[in-house]
């Protein structure tokens, strides 16, 4: 991230969520060429449009998983056990009740 981006961020954290929103809208506008008729509420409705499995995947680079060791992450630390770990959560879980 760059510094500037990281001062932009900061300099934001003391908006409330409403005037967030409104510099989200205020970007997002000006980030669209100036000659295009899109408007924030036509991309709003594209959104929730939907699209189909066959419409996303043309639009997306996706890759076929012939092995599920293709998908496994070694990011479990050693010195944490498993167990540790599902006692942490079981605790969590119960001071939420």
């Amino acid at each position: 991230m760059t510094p500037s981006l990281e001062a932009a961020i900061a300099a934001i954290q003391p908006l409330s969520p409403t005037e967030r929103l409104q510099l989200l809208q205020i970007l997002m506008q000006s980030s669209l060429p100036s000659n295009s008729s899109t408007d924030l509420k036509t991309l709003s409705r594209q959104f929730w449009q939907g699209i189909s499995l066959q419409q996303l995947q043309a639009t997306q680079s996706s890759k076929i998983v012939d092995n599920l060791q293709d998908l496994t992450a070694d990011f479990w630390p050693v010195e944490d056990s498993i167990e540790d770990f599902l006692a942490f959560l079981q605790q969590q879980r119960q001071e939420l009740v």
